[in-house]
């Protein structure tokens, strides 16, 4: 049990790190090329929902539209990342969204001392 604890833990700081370090990417989507009279232009492609949105970017250069591929690339691998752990998460048992009577039971106890103590 203490080494599920523990792993538990070590899965969860890895996820907030992730999702961390994907809020921090400027330009998440996928890189594209628009050519208007002539001239080249970069947008970001990205779905939302249901819907496919571009946002302009700047004026194409091999070194931004690299730095889009690299922040990509960046971001699809943390998104495996994090379905990864939160894979791993659900086969230790933990889930986020509930807590165990138990807990209850110990909150109670708390506010009940805390109280009392005061």
């Amino acid at each position: 049990m203490d080494t599920n604890f523990e792993r538990i833990q070590e899965l969860l700081r890895e996820k907030a790190d992730s999702q961390a370090r994907l809020k921090l990417i400027a330009y998440d989507g996928t890189p594209e090329i628009k050519e208007v009279s002539g001239k080249k232009y970069l947008y970001v492609r990205k779905r939302v929902g249901s819907r496919v949105t571009s946002t302009y970017v700047d004026v194409y250069s091999d070194e931004l539209h690299q730095l889009l591929l690299r922040s990509n690339r960046e971001a699809r691998e943390l998104r495996k990342n994090i379905r990864r752990v939160d894979k791993e998460l659900a086969d230790l048992g933990y889930s986020s969204g509930e807590l165990s009577e138990r807990v209850f039971l110990n909150l109670d106890f708390a506010r009940a001392n805390l109280k009392s103590n005061i």
